[in-house]
């Protein structure tokens, strides 16, 4: 019995050693720069990302204020963060409003296409063995529709930003929003 113990314990430590011996190492989990996660992810879901906090950061400051309370912390969240002169930020919630206003047109046509789809699956369960239907083409083109909007948003503030500011602030958003979206 201890024969085989102390075989079984030479084995480990041989296995171990050879392990050291050719460099085997555990790996660490795959680090990405910012840069790196800018290029992974698509300049539309980057700016979509960025409207949308901003637009967040405007209704927040709304609430906060209608409590009669002091919103200067959401008011003033890219000026700050991004180098952005009061008027620039001004330009940055005109723009992501008009996007939000041309998603709620995409989504109004989306709706009843969901409605539609989702009504295939009653309580939203698929029938065991059964593989469930692609989403209409519709969908998918509405989908493409979104992402031109929030191109054409991204087109109208370089433009009413200019050519130097937006240089500097489509830096932020790449090294600041890119590395705070996650891509699924």
């Amino acid at each position: 019995m201890k024969k085989k113990r102390a075989l079984t314990i030479l084995c480990v430590v041989a296995l171990a050693a050879c392990a050291l011996a050719f460099g085997w190492r555990p790996r660490p989990a795959a680090q990405t720069s910012p840069q790196q996660q800018a290029a992974e992810v698509p300049i539309q879901v980057m700016y979509k990302h960025l409207f949308h906090h901003v637009s967040a950061l405007k209704k927040k400051a709304e609430e906060v204020e209608k409590e009669s309370k002091d919103a200067t912390q959401f008011r003033t969240h890219f000026i700050r963060k991004a180098n952005l002169t009061p008027e620039q930020s001004r330009v940055l919630e005109e723009v992501a409003g008009e996007l939000e206003q041309d998603e709620l047109l995409i989504s109004a046509r989306a709706r009843p296409l969901i409605e539609a789809y989702k009504a295939q699956y009653p309580g939203g369960q698929v029938p065991h063995g059964q593989i469930p239907a692609p989403p209409p083409e519709e969908l998918k083109q509405l989908s493409q529709e979104r992402d031109a909007a929030v191109l054409r948003a991204l087109d109208r503030l370089r433009i009413r930003l200019g050519d130097e500011a937006f240089t500097r602030f489509d830096n932020f958003v790449k090294t600041r929003i890119a590395s705070n979206v996650e891509m699924r």
